[in-house]
């Protein structure tokens, strides 16, 4: 998906595919387009991530956890923000609050908490991204 929301001049956001825990190699082209986008392109990132164990197997929230310290080694100096969403869902089975990023946004949209420090925080990575180009 690629949208805007209200901040003034020219950017895209995109909502990209997701990104499994595996192998460069092993990683199909939808991850490939999400990861190209970033390299190519003046961007930042808003790693959402859901902890609540409600995600299955492939998106496990360890394997959620391993993929954001991955993507975060590969794009050290990207503008970034880490989102807990549904974080009016306890963390997963061996999930404890010391394994959520340092300064992550927790946000739950069922309880629309969070949502507008999101949006705040999404404008000023705008305008960090703008520095880039």
């Amino acid at each position: 998906h690629v949208g805007k929301f209200g901040t003034p001049g020219r950017y895209q956001l995109m909502d990209t595919p997701g990104v499994l825990y595996r192998a460069d190699a092993d990683r199909n082209s939808m991850e490939g387009l999400t990861l190209a986008a970033v390299e190519l392109l003046p961007s930042a990132i808003v790693f959402v991530m859901d902890l609540s164990g409600t995600c299955g197997e492939q998106s496990a929230a360890r394997l959620q956890l391993k993929v954001r310290e991955q993507i975060r080694a590969a794009f050290p100096e990207r503008p970034w923000l880490d989102v807990r969403s549904k974080a009016d869902l306890p963390l997963a089975e061996g999930i404890t609050p010391e394994d959520v990023p340092n300064g992550a946004l927790h946000v739950s949209v069922h309880e629309a908490r969070g949502v507008d420090e999101l949006a705040a925080a999404m404008t000023r990575m705008v305008e960090q991204v703008a520095h880039l180009i």
